[in-house]
């Protein structure tokens, strides 16, 4: 008996416009494969002209197996899919993570190590292996192993190393988690990651990660393009350790701060990381006022742009808990000053940003996980302490 299938086919074949015969023999392909047919799905992709529509045909195919968890024919796709056009092995990684989404992870894994680059990007890349870790259990562990090896890029290699060491601590695998956080080649990692880990633990655990975290930064010797970040991960270790007790520890970590961001060379961002070592001192009771600990007098005499001034004037009402209203309309007044190289719309969008602040300068609000939003709801101090990690790199997001 004559299907509509064969009706179809005989009718693409008699067409001489390539692009409708592809056309007629896409749709075709895709009907058949929804009903079973796979192998004269096969066929009637081969017979499509266009290689582009063949391709694309074959990833509608497979993606659509995906989503209607019918994966039994899905290796076959894609390597019908690469062999048709091998730039498309970038696509796969996409379909890797569309078989993550629906909780195929076994097929995730196997799709990854089909072709040789799954991936047109090592973020993307970072994205798969990263959701992958989050997902894993212990007998995929080995897999997880293998996919960080994946990575060309020895930041992304790092960061995916970190959710590995902070995934084995969940899944109680302490020890390797540690040998882990030993194994980053800078030792500013080296010290986040067990900071990271002793965040993850309690009891004896903790307090050894948290220590060794301690001791690593404290032998770290300081230079100047290394400053900054010294100081501001010196500064929330020591805020943490006077939090937990560790008062001894604490006081080591902030004095340390202070002598990273006094070899800050940049003023601005030496100013930057001092206020916020100030505030952090005043909360603890470590001084009484912030502007005994650092005169204004320091960068009001400098010649910053406004921009940096109305910055600064910020940083200082927020380490003082100012509520002088002076302070708050000064930086208004810095930031509105007409500058060659600075235009009205950015202009604008600063005194936005320092009335933002300056509304929710009273409220303690916790931290929501949304950049945009924690800007405006946290302290710059409290912004950075959240959102700071030496492992973030330009385009990781992280």
């Amino acid at each position: 008996m004559t299907t509509p299938f064969d009706v179809t086919l005989s009718v693409a074949e008699s067409m001489s416009n390539p692009m409708a015969k592809s056309l007629v023999l896409a749709e075709l392909a895709q009907a058949q494969a929804q009903t079973g047919l796979i192998d004269n799905a096969f066929s009637s992709i081969n017979k499509i002209p266009n290689r582009s529509e063949k391709r694309q045909t074959l990833f509608r195919l497979a993606f659509r197996a995906i989503q209607e968890h019918q994966t039994e024919h899905l290796l076959r796709f894609v390597r019908a899919m690469v062999e048709v056009d091998p730039k498309s092995m970038s696509s796969v990684g996409r379909l890797a993570q569309s078989l993550l989404d629906n909780n195929h992870h076994a097929q995730a894994a196997e799709l990854v190590f089909l072709v040789e680059k799954p991936f047109d990007s090592e973020r993307n890349r970072y994205d798969f292996v990263a959701k992958f870790i989050e997902l894993a259990d212990k007998e995929q562990l080995d897999t997880v192993r293998l996919l960080l090896e994946t990575f060309s890029d020895p930041d992304y290699r790092d960061w995916g190393n970190l959710a590995f060491a902070k995934r084995l601590v969940v899944l109680k695998q302490l020890s390797e988690a540690q040998t882990i956080a030993e194994s980053f080649s800078l030792p500013i990692r080296q010290s986040w990651a067990f900071f990271e880990l002793s965040r993850l633990t309690t009891g004896n655990d903790a307090d050894l990660c948290f220590r060794r975290a301690g001791e690593i930064i404290e032998a770290i010797s300081i230079e100047p393009e290394s400053a900054e970040s010294l100081a501001t991960q010196s500064r929330i270790l020591g805020k943490t350790a006077l939090k937990i007790g560790n008062t001894e520890l604490g006081l080591r970590l902030l004095e340390w701060s202070e002598t990273a961001a006094a070899q800050i060379s940049v003023p601005f961002q030496r100013f930057r990381a001092q206020y916020f070592l100030a505030k952090v001192l005043r909360e603890l009771g470590q001084i009484h006022s912030v502007q005994e600990y650092l005169d204004p007098a320091t960068w009001m005499q400098l010649e910053l742009s406004g921009f940096d001034r109305s910055r600064i004037g910020v940083w200082v009402a927020e380490a003082e808990a100012a509520n002088d209203l002076t302070v708050w309309s000064n930086a208004i007044q810095d930031a509105g000053k007409p500058e060659q190289k600075i235009a009205d719309i950015l202009r604008a969008e600063r005194i936005a940003e320092i009335l933002r602040r300056f509304t929710f300068r009273n409220e303690k609000i916790p931290p929501c996980g949304e950049p945009e939003q924690d800007a405006i709801n946290l302290s710059a101090e409290e912004f950075e302490e959240y959102y700071y990690s030496p492992f973030a790199i330009k385009d990781c997001n992280c």
